[in-house]
């Protein structure tokens, strides 16, 4: 599988997050946040993030770019280790990259209001 790079998640986390709101600079901030704990790999276990760092892993994961997975291994004596880990949904993120939005002419209200005055 290819590696995630920084600019395909970049225009995929703009065209979700910046599409709502978010400065292009929080943008670039989430995604190295992200690829922090990814790195070259395709997922991360969940033991090893804090509170508030799952909150923002379950955001990604409510607009589709991540989701978990749970194994269960058996270790010494029979007893199950339960192993919960993150994964890119990288189908998602790769479509969300190449998404394309048309920018939509600003409309000038006042224009509209004097219409109806002159009606």
């Amino acid at each position: 599988m290819s590696v995630m790079t920084r600019e395909t998640l970049i225009k995929a986390l703009e065209n979700t997050y910046g599409k709502k709101g978010m400065i292009h600079s929080d943008v670039e901030e989430l995604c190295d946040f992200v690829l922090s704990f990814f790195g070259y790999e395709d997922y991360v276990l969940d033991n090893v993030l804090s509170a508030p760092e799952r909150d923002v892993f379950y955001n990604l994961e409510e607009y589709g770019f991540l989701e978990t997975h749970r194994e269960e291994v058996n270790i010494v004596r029979g007893k199950p280790w339960r192993i919960n880990q993150w994964t890119y949904k990288k189908g998602n993120i790769y479509k969300a990259a190449e998404a394309v939005y048309e920018e939509e002419p600003e409309q000038n209200i006042y224009d509209e209001i004097f219409k109806e005055m002159n009606s």
